[in-house]
């Protein structure tokens, strides 16, 4: 593969007046050995390899030195001012670049990088988004990397709905438990599993983030690979943080993914909201698109951009609905909302499974991205 075709340049001609600094302190006295001009070109690799290649030049200099940004405190050095490093996890880097000339003092620049690191098991498979968009910041994300969910984004809401919500208000069958939920290799996995728990018959995992990430308006981006069978429900949404007070459906719902398995129910993800009307009832608005390999094939992208006016559902990049969210019964989306992330068991809508499904059956998570306008 030719360097054209596995990177994406983007060249950093950095300005810099700055001082000069050497084991005496900082001067603005230059002489002959010192470097000068220093500019560095970066090429990140476009294939989620993690692999970011650094090319500084400066005038008079004789050693480059690398600081990578990481939380081991990565280094490098090189003396044409060629270096490579790979990124095991994806994220925005601060990099300082530092260039020494034969007096001893070093002229510096810092660059951000952001890089996208996919682990062994996903990369390569399936539809990929960036880390960073024009005009959009980064305001929360989980990569999954480590071996630990990160529990200052998500809690486990565990049981079964009852006594209050049994079957969750859809008939469902699983019980929800921790143990269905882990991260490994770069992946969050919620397992569906048929064994008896309580009173019901199939266990499974659900994860939220209410009262800890809660955002109004921007884009997420969720890239998962779903599971299959009759009687599956896999889903990602979003419930508004007001649920507590006003109850469904007047704190609106956000369903930003939903498959519904068998019968080829796998190729196709649901997009829908929920709200009250002005009639004081339940009303909804949605649509649906297909892919021609099943979501359980491949890893996909689910998105939504939210925004003041409406909401829009994106799969792989493709826009398939949009909804008008500016009517005075719209008010429920122009709250904080919260993620959910659950494979729910049978309910009115799946059914039941059969003899065809086969558990254990899982859904994987790449990675949650939640992006705002600038």
């Amino acid at each position: 593969m030719n360097l054209t075709n596995k990177f994406m340049l983007a060249f950093f001609n950095v300005i810099f007046v700055a001082f000069l600094i050497g084991c005496g302190g900082e001067t603005d006295q230059p002489n002959t050995g010192d470097p000068s001009n220093l500019t560095v070109e970066i090429t990140i690799a476009t294939d989620d390899s993690g692999e970011v290649n650094f090319r500084a030049n400066a005038d008079n200099a004789v050693l480059y030195e690398f600081e990578l940004g990481t939380s081991d405190n990565d280094t490098g050095s090189s003396s044409n001012g060629d270096f490579d490093f790979v990124y095991e996890n994806t994220g925005m880097y601060t990099v300082e670049i530092k260039a020494y000339g034969n007096s001893g003092r070093f002229i510096k620049v810092e660059r951000i990088v952001n890089v996208i690191s996919g682990d062994p098991d996903t990369s390569g498979e399936g539809y990929v988004t960036p880390i960073t968009y024009e005009g959009w910041n980064l305001i929360w994300n989980d990569e999954f990397d480590g071996s630990v969910l990160n529990q200052d984004i998500w809690s486990y809401q565990n049981g079964n709905g009852c006594p209050d919500l049994c079957g969750w208000g859809n008939n469902e069958l699983e019980y929800y438990r921790s143990q269905n939920s882990w991260v490994n290799n770069g992946l969050l996995t919620i397992e569906a599993r048929e064994e008896s728990f309580d009173i019901n018959d199939y266990t499974s995992g659900k994860l939220i983030t209410q009262g800890k990430k809660a955002f109004t308006y921007g884009r997420v981006d969720v890239r998962a690979k779903l599971p299959r069978g009759k009687g599956l429900w896999p889903a990602i949404w979003m419930l508004g943080t007001n649920i507590t007070s006003v109850s469904w459906p007047a704190c609106g719902e956000i369903d930003i993914m939903e498959m519904v398995g068998g019968n080829g129910g796998e190729k196709t993800s649901y997009g829908t909201a929920h709200w009250r009307n002005t009639d004081n009832q339940h009303a909804s608005a949605g649509d649906n698109t297909s892919v021609i390999d099943g979501l359980d094939q491949k890893f996909h992208v689910y998105s939504i951009i939210w925004n003041e006016q409406h909401i829009q559902w994106l799969l792989n990049d493709a826009p398939f609905y949009t909804l008008n969210i500016t009517g005075a019964e719209m008010s429920a989306f122009h709250n904080p909302f919260y993620m959910i992330l659950n494979v729910a068991v049978g309910g009115n809508w799946p059914g039941s499974p059969n003899s065809a499904t086969e558990f254990p059956t899982q859904m994987q998570v790449d990675y949650v991205r939640v992006f705002q306008e600038q």
